[in-house]
């Protein structure tokens, strides 16, 4: 029984679900809230678009799949165009390209192909993602020794207390973090780029995300999904997962918005913060909606996670994470894998080539069970038989 369960043993359990459903719908607000930001301030468009695009999306996403199933900026795709400067344009052909590409893709046989990858590999990207999460906390910190060891006992002890209570302490902290940056909120509704379309911007932002997209945001998401939620998440299949990436990204991309995925990550964080139900969805949709007619009518600012308490969220996120690959951690040889896949992501900090770590090394498996087979099917003497 947890404490929610003693401490309020009268309330009913379809309400004690609900405040789960508020509270994880905001839980991943550290990835989604930054990478949101820094795309409409880096490329120039429309933040009221993104907001009011990315909370339709989150409705119609939970309608779709009738779980907390996210709707997240793609990483690889994001961290691209802010790097290089892509224009407004750039991104939005990125979007739709990509948009084409998984609808596309949608019309194959996935769910039959999905069913072939070795748990394994999913493992180790989960495993690799977890580990960049972390380290993206630490760079928030900025060398900071100090703030990192307060961040680091914090993380702890939510990840702790939510284990030994079942209360949702990683939403509750996200919806306090949301108030404090709406409170606060003073970063510039948009900046100031040319219109530009170079075609070698777009296959850079594109050409990655296409793997990262289909290991992570598919196969990732249905496994994560899976293990939260059980027979419940009989929605979330490849082929569903991609038509929703393809139909929506082609339509946000169309009226400008942000390009988006259905994260594993995001997966853990809605399910860690409380939510169990696609209320949540409904909820973080409508937040959005109303800050983006906000902005709107009003202008000002816009919100802004204080660095800490993103660190805190991520952190605590990438542990959840890291925990559900431990299945593969049981045998010596997927657990080699993933420690080749870890210490890929941990030097590269790159989830293409954590990918490309994961393929070679289970290519390597084959080759020694191979070998090792046809040895002992051959048998180690060559002589004569003895008689």
């Amino acid at each position: 029984m947890s404490v929610l369960d003693r401490i309020s043993p009268d309330w009913p359990p379809r309400f004690r679900r609900r405040l789960g459903d508020v509270g994880g719908a905001f839980a991943d607000g550290a990835m989604l809230f930054p990478l949101l930001l820094a795309l409409a301030w880096q490329t120039g468009g429309s933040v009221v678009v993104m907001l009011a695009t990315t909370g339709v999306a989150y409705i119609v996403t939970g309608w779709l799949f009738r779980l907390p199933i996210p709707v997240q900026p793609l990483k690889s795709l994001s961290i691209m165009a802010i790097a290089a400067g892509a224009s407004a344009q750039e991104l939005q052909a990125a979007g739709l390209l990509l948009g084409a590409i998984y609808f596309t893709i949608s019309f194959m046989n996935v769910n039959r192909l999905a069913g072939r990858i070795p748990d394994v590999l999913v493992h180790g990207f989960q495993l690799g993602l977890g580990i960049m999460l972390l380290l993206t906390a630490v760079k928030l910190m900025g060398g900071n020794w100090h703030e990192m060891a307060l961040v680091a006992f914090a993380g702890a002890l939510v990840i702790g207390l939510s284990r030994l209570s079942g209360l949702p302490f990683l939403g509750v902290i996200a919806i306090c973090g949301l108030l404090w940056g709406i409170w606060h909120a003073d970063v510039p509704i948009v900046g100031d780029h040319a219109s530009t379309l170079r075609p070698s911007v777009v296959a850079l932002m594109v050409l990655p995300q296409i793997a990262l997209t289909l290991t992570n945001s598919v196969l990732g998401t249905q496994r994560a999904a899976n293990s939260y939620y059980g027979e419940a998440a009989w929605r979330v299949t490849p082929r569903r997962l991609l038509t929703s990436l393809g139909l929506g990204n082609l339509v946000v991309g169309a009226l400008g918005g942000m390009p988006y995925c259905h994260g594993s990550g995001g997966v853990t964080a809605h399910y860690r913060g409380g939510a169990r139900s696609w209320l949540s969805n409904v909820v973080i949709g409508n937040a959005l909606l109303l800050l983006a007619a906000a902005l709107l009518i009003g202008g000002g600012g816009l919100p802004e996670y204080p660095p800490a308490l993103q660190a805190l969220l991520l952190g605590v996120i990438g542990v959840f994470h890291i925990q559900l690959t431990y299945a593969s951690w049981r045998r010596w040889d997927t657990a080699l894998i993933l420690v080749v896949m870890g210490s890929t992501a941990l030097l590269a900090q790159s989830m293409l080539w954590v990918l490309v770590a994961g393929v070679a090394a289970l290519t390597a498996r084959w080759i020694v069970q191979t070998l090792a087979g046809r040895h002992s099917i051959e048998g180690p003497s060559v002589g004569k038989p003895s008689s």
